[in-house]
């Protein structure tokens, strides 16, 4: 039976900067690597507070990315 591991865990950060010229919402996404593959969803969201509470654009959403390798 085959194994599955993290190989490699993102924590991204979207931002809404707002309407562009035809009323679309735009967004700008932030990638942080090297994030511990065993990182709690709390730790992961109060890091995620904490940078975004340095930016002046709002956060639209948070996310976590997991590479897996299958072996």
């Amino acid at each position: 039976m085959a194994e599955v591991t993290i190989e490699n865990t993102q924590l991204r950060l979207v931002y809404e900067l707002g309407e562009d010229g035809n009323g679309r919402m735009q967004y700008r996404t932030k990638n942080y690597n090297n994030i511990k593959a065993d990182a709690q969803v709390e730790g992961l969201l109060a890091a995620a507070f904490a940078i975004s509470s340095l930016q002046e654009t709002p956060v639209a959403s948070v996310k976590r990315n997991e590479l897996h390798f299958i072996g």
